[in-house]
């Protein structure tokens, strides 16, 4: 990327951070990218400043509040017309769990041209790298009147730490029951459930998930589980694209053809907390049906 003739040293790159209202979980992430030897920034050959004038590339954390809007403002008018600007974690992304707070007035986008998303609550310090190497890659695009073309799905993610943790989610739509405990849980509103004609759609959106883990922690299924895929760096052009969807197929109740999705076998022998030898009926039964078969008796 860099041509350095011989003798003469490569200026810098300059790295702004502009705070926007965080938690400070993205900057204790960043400080690690100044502090830790394994993740520094310098070996992209950048360097953080502390002058807004200097900025090659901004780096903005936080779900833009109202408070600090109009400051954010005036720190990115100081900064160059040609840098590029780097939203870091899913709050200037999207809002992520203050999305609809009274306090808060994002996405950044909203008010500022954004060129690259790291999502992630917070980003590991190895998708940071490789979110501020996107940015670079822009930046010596642009310098030389283009933009950076890249294959998708090239993701050259690196395999020395596939820890599954703060990492996307992977959906089984095979396993799904429709129960929709993902969603009731999700703090960060990431996922959604569509009825269509042929059956329910799942889709998660990664701009918005937060890695808690918590729709895996009560998945009773294990549809959804965490993985340790954390590279999620992304153009935010690309923004409506980083998304993870299945479909849950109906089946016609056996025994009064409704269209259903049929129960989980274990869910139905936790229901009834006893071998019952007619649980590979019940599943593909509906409630009324199931209710008919399991009572036995006129209700009430």
């Amino acid at each position: 990327m860099h041509i350095q003739a011989e003798g003469t040293a490569i200026k810098p790159v300059r790295l702004f951070r502009i705070n926007t209202g965080s938690c400070n979980g993205c900057d204790v992430e960043l400080a690690v990218t100044s502090a830790v030897t394994e993740f520094d920034v310098e070996q992209l050959n950048c360097r953080y400043t502390e002058s807004a004038h200097e900025a090659d590339i901004v780096l903005v954390t936080g779900p833009l509040t109202v408070r600090a809007r109009e400051e954010v403002l005036r720190l990115y008018a100081e900064t160059p017309r040609e840098k590029v600007t780097v939203a870091v974690g899913v709050c200037p992304v999207s809002g992520g769990v203050f999305r609809g707070s009274y306090a808060v007035d994002g996405p950044l986008e909203r008010y500022l041209p954004v060129d690259v998303n790291i999502p992630g609550c917070p980003p590991r310090p190895q998708a940071l790298l490789a979110g501020i190497r996107e940015a670079l890659e822009i930046r010596h695009a642009r310098h030389e009147g283009g933009e950076p073309k890249r294959a998708p799905g090239d993701r050259k993610q690196s395999d020395t730490d596939n820890f599954p943790a703060r990492g996307r989610l992977s959906f089984d739509a095979g396993a799904c029951v429709d129960c929709r405990m993902c969603r009731h849980v999700c703090a960060a509103g990431a996922i959604r459930f569509e009825e269509g004609e042929n059956g329910v759609r799942l889709t998660l959106w990664h701009n918005s998930c937060v890695f808690c883990g918590l729709c895996s922690y009560y998945c009773p299924t294990g549809a959804l589980s965490v993985t340790g895929d954390w590279r999620l760096d992304h153009p935010a052009a690309h923004t409506f694209r980083q998304v993870e969807r299945g479909e849950v197929p109906y089946a016609p109740c056996a025994g009064c053809g409704e269209p259903i999705i049929p129960a989980a076998p274990q869910l139905l022998h936790d229901a009834f907390r006893r071998p019952n030898p007619d649980i590979e009926r019940l599943k593909s039964l509906c409630p009324a049906c199931r209710q008919q078969m399991s009572i036995g008796v006129p209700r009430r």
